[in-house]
């Protein structure tokens, strides 16, 4: 009788999480990696399970410059070690943007929500 099993990896490895992932505290990757410790790392305690934290948002994929990665990773290891020990950098980019699109709606649109102009278009999003 032929073997009928794939050929190939006795099992596929998952890269959805890497390393950095891991250490930045990306979303899922405590629990993709299976290891989970009552502290975090610098013996901070383990936040990201809690559960009053609010469902994941919807993410789209957005390219950085290389540049402004490293400096945000950067500034993600920076703020953990100054009371903030849970940040990831999806939840610092979050904050950036929020606060530089509520200074632009201030400054240039007297405060107000940005038209879609997308929608008047006919462009769908993704």
């Amino acid at each position: 009788m032929p073997d009928k099993r794939p050929r190939g990896l006795a099992r596929r490895p998952d890269f959805a999480v890497t390393a950095e992932d891991r250490l930045l505290g990306a979303p899922g990757a405590v629990e993709a990696s299976g290891f989970r410790d009552a502290q975090g790392a610098g013996g901070a305690p383990d936040t990201s399970q809690s559960t009053d934290r609010e469902p994941t948002a919807r993410r789209r994929p957005l390219k950085v410059d290389a540049e402004l990665a490293d400096q945000l990773r950067n500034a993600v290891l920076f703020l953990r070690g100054r009371g903030r020990p849970a940040l990831t950098q999806n939840e610092l980019i979050d904050e950036l943007i929020d606060d530089g699109l509520d200074h632009i709606r201030t400054e240039l649109n007297d405060g107000q929500p940005f038209p879609d102009l997308a929608a008047q278009a006919g462009v769908r999003s993704r």
